[in-house]
């Protein structure tokens, strides 16, 4: 059943551009469960298509009461793509397993996305560190 709840891109990755997020459906009561995993399974369908979407695999607790998701975008352009296009299953998604907690991890935290990220995202936005001062 994993691959009904994962997308991924492999050998498609470019430079310092990419964008990775963890995104968690914190509380997803028993009488939600199923409705959120048709949910999503549909939305993971539409993710198909989205070329800028590397990675999108869903995570659930093993008592699935939570749900985590990893993602990865080519840049941060794709996550505002992602949103927009996938909106409609997001509303419902967090109706179904609580307000969305997120995590933003960009390999370069320079462009206009990045900043709209910071100023107008309720995600924690974190630093990428290579080692290097």
């Amino acid at each position: 059943m994993p691959e009904l709840y994962s997308w991924t891109k492999l050998n498609t990755r470019s430079a310092m551009k990419n964008l990775m997020a963890i995104a968690v459906f914190p509380k997803i009561e028993k009488e939600n469960l199923e409705r959120f995993k048709e949910v999503a399974t549909e939305m993971l369908q539409s993710i198909r298509s989205q070329d800028s979407i590397l990675r999108y695999e869903l995570f659930f607790t093993l008592d699935e009461t939570s749900c985590v998701v990893l993602e990865e975008y080519i840049n941060p352009a794709g996550v505002f793509e992602h949103v927009e296009q996938h909106s409609k299953y997001l509303v419902e998604l967090s109706a179904l397993g609580g307000k969305i907690q997120g995590n933003m991890f960009p390999l370069s935290s320079e462009g206009d996305e990045i900043s709209e990220i910071k100023e107008k995202w309720d995600s924690n936005m974190h630093m990428y560190f290579d080692g290097k001062r």
